[in-house]
């Protein structure tokens, strides 16, 4: 694992960006003003590209496997809209724990989009909410609620931030029942 440090005009930092992940398992793209006007600094965490003729070891939870339990979609939804309509005169929630749902729930979407071959949006939109809460953890250093075992800084969920948000879950809804006292059922 390498750092990388760009320096480059102001508007090539897309493309730039995108030379780089696909030379590179690449982490989050770190952008700061440069000294010279016009132009941009790019620091990423990078590492080489995984051999090919190997299969990736598997880092997430299956949704199978960190959806167990949860509850049903419809009345996650109403929790998230709920937490948002609580939350809009104070500037809306930053919560990690609404981060989390939230994400959980596009995620579910997603999925359930997947597997019906609906053609939507709700991929990216999932996606970004995870890099949402991917961003809400990293920042919160030490203090991070990161509880699975692969922290967010690493790069594994910087390229999967929907495996990163099904791995939060699990152990988020997990540590819920047993303070809940109730049995978490068994992963399938």
């Amino acid at each position: 694992m390498f750092e990388i440090r760009v320096i480059c005009d102001a508007d090539d930092t897309g493309p730039v960006t995108a030379a780089l992940e696909a030379a590179f398992r690449t982490g989050a793209v770190r952008r700061y003003p440069s000294r010279t006007p016009g132009q941009a600094r790019l620091y990423v965490t990078a590492d080489h590209q995984p051999d090919p003729a190997r299969p990736p070891a598997r880092t997430w939870p299956s949704p199978d496997a960190a959806y167990v339990g949860a509850p049903v979609l419809t009345d996650e939804l109403t929790w998230v809209a709920e937490t948002v309509a609580a939350g809009a005169g104070r500037g809306g929630p930053a919560d990690r724990t609404f981060c989390l749902r939230r994400a959980a729930a596009l995620d579910r979407i997603a999925l359930l989009d997947d597997t019906l071959h609906v053609s939507s949006d709700t991929p990216e939109v999932a996606t970004e909410a995870a890099r949402h809460l991917l961003a809400l953890d990293r920042n919160a250093g030490g203090d991070s609620r990161s509880a699975g075992t692969v922290p967010p800084h690493a790069l594994d969920a910087a390229r999967d931030p929907r495996g990163y948000v099904r791995q939060e879950y699990a152990v988020w809804h997990r540590r819920n029942l047993v303070g809940a006292d109730r049995s978490a059922p068994e992963a399938p």
